[in-house]
């Protein structure tokens, strides 16, 4: 007789199911940011952590726009992809804010600006600018060609403040920006500068108008007080060529000038005599 064992072999328990991580966005550094830094949007990023990492100073998505901290300053250095805690921002308008952005030795210097000297509004803190002098004279014996002129007297000077209003700090995300009516145009740009700057800024106020010129990201250098003096003023002969010539004579004319009195009267000779020229 035959007998048939079956051998069962235990079942194979089911692979555990990997359950999510949860996960929150808040703000991070984009890149290795100093201290001292006044912050631009390219300065920050959205980015997820696990949540229970997120601390009571992490600035959580939809809690503010990365708008409403464009302009604070850094009291510490953020490695790249570190959480910006809101503890170590300090934003213009806090008590210490202009204490906390300047650098040793400098000065803050507020100056103000229309539209046209404050670049039309483009100007946001942490751009580098420099300053342009225009002046007028006028007088007996002054040549056209020197009647204006401009010039650059400082280069390179940090903004640590604008009086200027994009969008609303704090909005939640989703909610909608300052429309273009809304838009305030800057009444006073404030500029970090040194001792000699500052003086060199207010004589130039008094001389004449002063505008601000934007420059580009990477073109910065150490700033300097006042151009050297191989850099010489435009003149306004330098900018229009008529200005720097000499009116052209006027074309001779024939016959002859007789005066009678306070009248003078222009006589040419003819077949008939001389008459009045036409």
């Amino acid at each position: 007789m035959l007998v048939a064992l079956l051998f069962l072999r235990p079942a194979t328990p089911a692979a555990s199911v990997a359950q999510p991580i949860a996960t929150r966005s808040i703000l991070l550094a984009s890149h290795p940011v100093a201290s001292g830094t006044l912050l631009q949007l390219g300065d920050m990023i959205w980015g997820n952590v696990p949540a229970d990492r997120v601390g009571a100073a992490d600035i959580v998505e939809g809690s503010a726009l990365p708008a409403s901290f464009v302009g604070a300053v850094t009291r510490r250095a953020f490695a790249a992809r570190e959480p910006l805690a809101v503890a170590a921002l300090v934003r213009p308008g806090d008590k210490d804010f202009l204490i906390a952005a300047l650098g040793v030795g400098l000065r803050a210097v507020s100056i103000s600006v229309d539209a046209t000297q404050s670049t039309s509004g483009l100007l946001s803190p942490g751009d580098h600018v420099d300053v342009l002098l225009t002046q007028n004279f006028s007088g007996a014996g002054m040549t056209p060609g020197r009647k204006s002129v401009g010039e650059t007297v400082l280069r390179d000077l940090r903004v640590i403040a604008v009086d200027q209003t994009l969008s609303t700090p704090d909005k939640p995300e989703g909610t909608p920006t300052a429309t273009a009516a809304e838009t305030k145009m800057p009444k006073t740009v404030t500029l970090e500068v040194t001792e000699t700057q500052a003086a060199t800024l207010l004589v130039a106020e008094q001389l004449g108008k002063i505008e601000l010129a934007l420059r580009g990201q990477e073109d910065t250098e150490t700033p300097v007080a006042v151009l050297p003096a191989s850099e010489p003023p435009v003149w306004a002969s330098d900018v229009s060529r008529a200005l720097g010539r000499p009116a052209p004579p006027e074309p001779a004319r024939d016959g002859i000038e007789v005066i009678h009195g306070a009248r003078t009267e222009h006589l040419c000779p003819t077949s008939n005599g001389l008459v009045t020229c036409q």
